[in-house]
């Protein structure tokens, strides 16, 4: 309903849109916490027994996977030697060698 005009543009009356208005408004507040949708103890009570073990049984799962992760034994940082042999690794970069001069100094080389 325009807040200014005395009749909508579908010709009801301001009077009978406020009556409309007030009627259909609550008359207290909703209390709040949960909604009006179903409850999650009745959906999954509503749930056949073969969906519940696999909800049950993922859930099981993902918090054995994580207690796993968080308190499991730590990887060790290097790999032990298998039957005693060690991989020794790249050989080491050799150090460049200057270039070549000869024992006394010529005219023409410089």
């Amino acid at each position: 309903m325009p807040l200014r005009a005395e009749a909508c543009h579908c010709g009801l009356p301001r009077a009978r849109a406020e009556e409309l208005a007030a009627a259909a408004a609550p008359a207290g507040r909703r209390p709040r916490g949960r909604t009006r949708g179903a409850s999650l103890g009745r959906l999954f009570a509503a749930l056949p027994p073969d969906v519940k073990a696999l909800v049950v049984g993922s859930a099981l799962v993902i918090v054995a996977g994580l207690g796993w992760m968080a308190f499991g034994p730590r990887r060790p940082s290097t790999t032990p030697p298998l039957l005693g042999w060690v991989d020794p690794g790249p050989p080491p970069v050799p150090k460049p060698t200057p270039t070549p001069r000869p024992p006394f100094k010529l005219p023409w080389w410089k």
